[in-house]
């Protein structure tokens, strides 16, 4: 911080200082408000605890259901970030709210406030025929007795009824319950009816959830002026939760289920078919033995081949109606169903992942529209996920083409040497390989159908209550040391700004600091105000503050006429009133008071005011009678009554043509005369702003010094005294603030 900047900030602390019974009247207002604000404001309790979220990993313990439904997303529910954003939803927000019935809340009037009462109130709702008209209604409710109470309306009103008998009130039938176990409470009671989307939009912003590391472990914390209430909202939120995840698996499972059984259809009248087959050909051909053994090894590789070639077709069939469902426009946002085993290809990652991008997008829909950005960045990654398995499912296929061209040439030197067998017993056997096939597949598909089942019957928690939520001991909030804190801020604050702004709305000098940050003329010191001293001259017993002022002023003015010869100093100010003569006539009695001789000159011939200051009486022979010639020098000098060293030389009679007689040889001549004959002179010049006088006298003096006037004199004149300074007009100029408001422990009043 520089010098100047530290000045100003010093003199704002003081005029601080000086007006300390506006602090105390800010603080005694302000205290008061803080006081009453904190007693307005709700206690705020913190709940905090940690929830675990049980993520399904593939291994052999895993549930039968979840062999056949691979990929799907109930399999692998997303990662963790995923889950909090469920968590968080307003949806299911809102049947916490409905389960817990809180969109009815219940306060009890203080003095200052209203505070909650959940769980606490001894009236209820007993029931309300439509809630949703209700919202936005408040009941205030007085207690009479266990029996009856009295409803309080806003015109003034007061109905009586009774606990437990239906009444109508804005539109609305309700009935209100006395709760005996409840304690009765002393004030009016208010039941509010909140819609429930807006009571679920808030404790949805409430819940904070937070990732513990690497794990799958949440801790959640809610704060509330009900805490009890915010440990229902946690153990509520896990049930509803589990209760969500296990619909999104039972509705995924219930399509592959139905899946399973039109296919068991299917392969049951496939069944059926090869089998009449089978038997009508035995019946028309009569072969009921097998041929020589000696060709069983023959039949057995054909069978083996033929096994494969249909497990081939199989899968074929299975990858073309998955072809077919992808292709299907109607298809584009359902999850992919299981269909069937595909030997070993794989493709439970891609439809797992593409299943998971379907079920984001249907959680997605439940709170933004179609067109959100992030409803459109899922549909392309679902149209991305598409093509890639439509592209695997052609190599399959190709690949699959391919083995089975390889199986039918590997089968054909066999074939050639079965077909020196019966032709009856290979159609028998070649049915019968199509009945095995047929029948294992039949089986297969049961298995599943009761393995999907059993899972669609059972219900496993995904996620539970790791540490219970625990209330803090203290509220949180409100903080009373914030609030008295802030109030005593305001309070120094706003009378510092008042005095602030007040102090940079005046254009007038008032400081010495002000003075030295607006220029860089010399500063000679500063001349405190007192009227009952305003007309009196310095003398050798002078104590005052203002006398031992102007002897600070003498000595820095010794300080900067060191060196110099020339000791005529003239003293101006920028305009008139500024206490020029009054500086000019104490200035010469403190020098001449060090036992030097001093005479003052009063050169401000146009209104001439130091000879009426120091003598009580006008001027009648002076200055001007010299310069005209009527008058010697040493017949204008006049000596100062109580002042051994110390003379006048007045202005004598106002002339017409005060400039021309200054530039006169005869001035010359007189200034010559007084430093040869005098220590000090000084001179009292007319303003500067006002005429040219000071700029004339100039040639004949050593320095200067310019009086300005606190609270008088603007901060643009010093700005024009700069100037004034800079260009050279007067010598060694500086300057002396005159009127300054000294506080009262100032100085020698201490």
């Amino acid at each position: 911080m520089s010098k100047d900047n530290y000045q100003v900030n010093s003199n704002l602390f003081k005029k601080c200082l000086s007006k300390w019974y506006w602090f105390v009247l800010c603080l005694v207002i302000a205290l008061p408000i803080a006081w009453y604000m904190l007693a307005q404001e709700q206690f705020i309790w913190h709940v905090e605890g940690s929830i675990i979220i049980e993520e399904e990993k593939g291994s052999t313990s895993q549930l039968p259901e979840e062999s056949i439904t691979q990929g799907l997303p109930f399999r692998n529910r997303g990662n963790l970030d995923k889950q909090i954003q469920i968590l968080k939803s307003r949806k299911l927000m809102e049947r916490v709210v409905d389960s817990l019935n809180l969109d009815i809340l219940y306060f009890v009037e203080r003095r200052f406030k209203e505070e909650e009462i959940y769980k606490a109130s001894p009236v209820k709702v007993a029931s309300i025929d439509n809630k949703v008209a209700a919202y936005g209604t408040m009941l205030r409710v007085n207690q009479l007795d266990n029996n009856r109470f009295s409803l309080i309306r806003e015109e003034g009103d007061t109905l009586f009824y009774n606990y437990g008998a239906p009444f109508k009130y804005e539109g609305v039938t309700i009935s209100l319950e006395r709760d005996t176990s409840v304690a009765h409470l002393d004030g009016i009671l208010r039941i509010k009816f909140i819609p429930r989307q807006k009571v679920a939009q808030w404790y949805a912003g409430l819940i904070s959830l937070q990732k513990q590391g690497q794990s799958n472990i949440l801790s959640i914390s809610l704060n509330d002026s009900a805490p009890q209430k915010l440990v229902d909202i946690v153990y509520e939120l896990v049930d509803i939760y589990n209760l969500y995840s296990q619909e999104e698996k039972n509705k995924i499972a219930a399509r592959s289920l139905d899946f399973i059984t039109d296919r068991l259809a299917s392969l049951n009248t496939e069944l059926f078919s090869v089998e009449g087959r089978q038997a009508a050909y035995k019946s028309g051909s009569g072969v009921t033995t097998d041929v020589e053994a000696t060709a069983q090894s023959y039949v057995e590789k054909l069978n083996t081949a033929e096994t494969t070639r249909d497990r081939i077709g199989s899968t074929r069939n299975t990858l073309l109606n998955l072809e077919n469902f992808l292709a299907d426009r109607d298809n584009e946002y359902k999850p992919i169903p299981n269909y069937g085993d595909l030997a070993d290809i794989q493709f439970a990652s891609f439809i797992g992942q593409y299943n998971s991008l379907v079920a984001l997008r249907k959680n997605k829909l439940r709170s933004v529209t179609p067109m959100h950005p992030e409803i459109i960045q899922i549909e392309e990654n679902l149209n991305a996920a598409r093509s890639n398995i439509q592209n695997n499912i052609k190599l399959a296929i190709k690949d699959l083409d391919s083995q089975e061209q390889q199986v039918i040439a590997k089968a054909a030197p066999v074939e050639r040497k079965v077909q020196s067998l019966p032709f009856a017993q290979k159609k028998i056997n070649e049915i019968a390989r199509q009945v095995d096939v047929k029948q294992e597949l039949v089986v297969y598909m049961l298995q599943k159908r009761e393995e999907t089942a059993i899972g669609l019957a059972t219900q496993v928690e995904s996620t539970r209550i790791l540490d219970e939520p625990v209330i803090s001991n203290n509220p949180v909030a409100p903080n009373g040391g914030q609030f008295y804190t802030l109030a005593f801020l305001l309070a120094m604050a706003l009378p510092t700004s008042v005095i602030y702004l007040l102090d940079r709305m005046n254009d007038k000098i008032s400081t010495k600091a002000e003075v030295k940050a607006m220029t860089s003329v010399p500063f000679l010191g500063e001349i405190a105000y007192a009227k009952s001293e305003r007309s009196k001259l310095i003398n050798a017993n002078s104590r005052s503050v203002m006398a031992e002022m102007f002897r600070l002023i003498r000595t820095n003015l010794q300080f900067l006429t060191t060196g110099r010869k020339d000791k005529t100093i003239l003293v101006t100010s920028n305009i008139s009133g500024d206490g020029k003569t009054f500086v000019s006539a104490n200035l010469a009695a403190c020098i001449a008071l060090t036992d030097k001789k001093t005479i003052i000159l009063e050169l401000d011939l146009r209104k001439p005011k130091l000879t009426e200051f120091l003598t009580k009486q006008p001027p009648t022979v002076g200055i001007t009678n010299y310069l005209v010639g009527e008058k010697e020098a040493d017949e204008i000098i006049q000596p100062i009554e109580g002042y051994k060293n110390l003379f006048l030389m007045s202005s004598g009679p106002t002339p017409p043509n005060p400039a021309e007689l200054i530039l006169s040889d005869r001035m010359g001549e007189l200034f010559e005369y007084l430093k040869n004959n005098f220590d000090y002179v000084v001179v009292d010049t007319p303003p500067t702003g006002l005429v040219t006088d000071a700029y004339l006298l100039n040639k004949y003096v050593g320095g200067s010094v310019f009086v300005v006037r606190a609270g008088k004199t603007k901060k643009e004149d010093l700005k024009t005294i700069e100037e004034i300074c800079k260009e050279g007009k007067l010598a060694n100029p500086s300057i002396i603030l005159n009127g300054v408001k000294m506080p009262k422990r100032y100085g020698y009043y201490y």
